[in-house]
């Protein structure tokens, strides 16, 4: 690379948060907010602290368009995701949050995209951006921030 270009990385805002670090996971914390996704591995029980009190959170290993992340949630959003397994191998999916922030009674919405075009070009993405041993960084990164 010649020293007047900037790695595509650093271009972007993803890229950027990656190298801040807190970029592997994420969070639906906003009435409509929406992650289209692919599922990559199996869920990860993880302990949190909510106004003062410890729960149990998901970390749900996810590829979307800005590469790997894991998807911070809790169990009934977990539970609903995990009614698409059969569908994982072959299907992305859209997850919509209904609720402002800080509502503990949100709802979610879990979808099935059947158009091969996204599920392919996520899984190009998963290809280039994702292995394994990247979860257990997400993991700390996360943990790191739901106990504080």
């Amino acid at each position: 690379m010649a020293k007047h270009e900037v790695p595509k990385e650093a271009t972007t805002w993803a890229g950027k948060m990656k190298e801040f670090g807190g970029g592997n996971f994420t969070f639906l914390s906003g009435d409509g907010e929406v992650i289209i996704c692919i599922v990559v591995d199996l869920p990860v029980l993880m302990k949190g602290m909510y106004k003062g009190k410890e729960n149990d959170r998901i970390g749900c290993p996810i590829v979307t368009d800005e590469g790997f992340q894991l998807l911070i949630c809790g169990k009934r959003l977990a539970r609903k995701i995990s009614k698409h397994e059969s569908e994982f191998l072959t299907n992305a999916l859209m997850i919509i949050r209904h609720g402002t922030e800080g509502d503990v009674n949100a709802t979610y919405e879990v979808k099935t995209i059947v158009e091969p075009e996204t599920f392919t070009r996520l899984n190009v993405i998963k290809k280039s951006d994702f292995e394994p041993d990247m979860i257990a960084d997400a993991i700390k990164e996360a943990q790191a921030v739901l106990i504080s």
